[in-house]
């Protein structure tokens, strides 16, 4: 049987000031722009397939849901070393969650000038399934 699907292609961020967030989105992840406009800016990292894009809302919208005590955002942005990705992001002054160990991954959340949340995660040896999956995609 053939695969109807291969991937995510976009994930979609709402917020409120069009020039604001893709300013800020590009500088602080490095992004290349494959399309801007005030209702809709494409975004990708580079050599990667899926694209972010921007939607320009009214106000602000939850990207995240309750897990009963704890909140979880929708998505997650991969990282290889989470030392370096929080350190590179407290550089760059953006608002950042402590550092998270749960055994088999490491994980913090960060915050957009809309105040979405914003998951960074490495997965660990020890989550071996996650890990192994990840690793087949990783570039040095």
């Amino acid at each position: 049987m053939k695969r109807i699907m291969s991937k995510v292609s976009g994930i979609f961020i709402p917020i409120t000031d069009m020039q604001r967030a893709a300013d800020w989105y590009i500088r602080i992840f490095d992004l290349e722009t494959i399309q801007i406009s005030d209702v809709c800016t494409g975004l990708a990292f580079p050599g990667e397939a899926t694209i972010i894009n921007l939607w320009k809302v009214q106000s602000r919208q939850p990207v995240h849901f309750d897990a009963g005590g704890y909140t979880i955002p929708y998505f997650n942005f991969e990282s290889f070393d989470i030392e370096v990705s929080y350190a590179s992001l407290k550089e760059k002054g953006v608002e950042v969650n402590a550092i998270h160990d749960d055994g088999g991954v490491r994980y913090f959340d960060c915050f957009d000038p809309d105040g979405n949340a914003l998951g960074i995660v490495e997965e660990l040896p020890v989550s071996e399934n996650f890990y192994r999956h990840k690793q087949k995609y990783r570039k040095e």
